[in-house]
């Protein structure tokens, strides 16, 4: 992934911010999702033998469960932190339409200057870095 002259953070942090940006909207999709797809998944064999223990895989699951969504929702959080440093609707917009909706810059169809752009560009990227304790 290209990491931009203007973005001082280092490669890897830059990439997840990028990407926790850029998936936010499928995050908020994932939210129930997690919760169906383990509930409803068929035990996974282990080729062992099942011994004479029992196993909990009620509990089991409960736990993925609370750790996917965990994840999930400090992600959320992380991106909807960042959002709110913005309170201009048209750097709200510029943020929703180059990260969330994953339109170029020169596409954008708002009066700003691109430098505009990557300042603001930067500026979030840097706090959602932030707020996921990357730096």
């Amino acid at each position: 992934m290209y990491n931009p002259k203007y973005i001082s953070l280092p490669n890897d942090i830059y990439r997840t911010a990028v990407n926790v940006s850029k998936s936010y909207y499928a995050m908020l999709r994932r939210r129930k999702e997690i919760e169906n797809e383990i509930i409803h998944a068929s035990p996974v064999s282990d080729g062992q033998p099942h011994g004479t223990g029992t196993s909990d895989t009620t509990a089991q699951k409960a736990e993925r469960i609370i750790l996917r969504q965990a994840e999930n929702e400090r992600k959320i959080k992380a991106v909807e932190q960042a959002w709110t440093e913005f309170t201009e609707p048209y750097q709200r917009e510029f943020i929703k339409l180059n990260l969330f909706e994953n339109i170029r810059m020169d596409d954008i169809n708002l009066p700003f200057a691109i430098i505009t752009m990557k300042r603001m560009r930067k500026r979030f990227l840097v706090k959602v870095a932030e707020n996921l304790n990357e730096i």
